[in-house]
């Protein structure tokens, strides 16, 4: 439950990461919750979105995107969450620098290699 309500905020992150927070990244955010069995699990989202927004304007981008990736251990949840994170970046339709910089940073603390981005990066575009 705790790696779920990691990955979530972390998908929080990337939508606040650009000073707004558009319905269409709130969409895909609600798509990845209602489809994948581990993040349905946590029902209530609303309090995740309000404390990454809260932490970010207290902590930076950086300092929070590097703790909650930290307490991720799994591969395969953290392969779920970079593939959540790319899909609230490019939900809006415009991939902005401080969205690439959550991948940037999720891509170094988890060793991703460029074979594994690309990979990740494809699996996000398909619905």
């Amino acid at each position: 439950m705790e790696s779920a309500r990691r990955i979530l905020e972390l998908m929080f992150l990337t939508a606040w990461s650009d000073g707004k927070f558009e319905g269409s990244e709130a969409l895909a955010i609600h798509r990845l919750v209602a489809n994948v069995p581990m993040l349905r699990e946590l029902r209530q989202t609303g309090g995740i979105d309000l404390a990454a927004k809260r932490r970010l304007a207290e902590h930076g981008l950086e300092a929070c995107v590097r703790e909650a990736a930290a307490g991720i251990t799994e591969r395969a949840q953290r392969e779920l969450a970079f593939q959540g994170c790319a899909k609230v970046s490019g939900a809006d339709g415009a991939f902005g620098p401080e969205e690439a910089t959550v991948l940037r940073i999720l891509r170094e603390v988890w060793q991703f290699s460029d074979e594994d981005v690309e990979r990740l990066l494809v699996l996000a575009t398909h619905p």
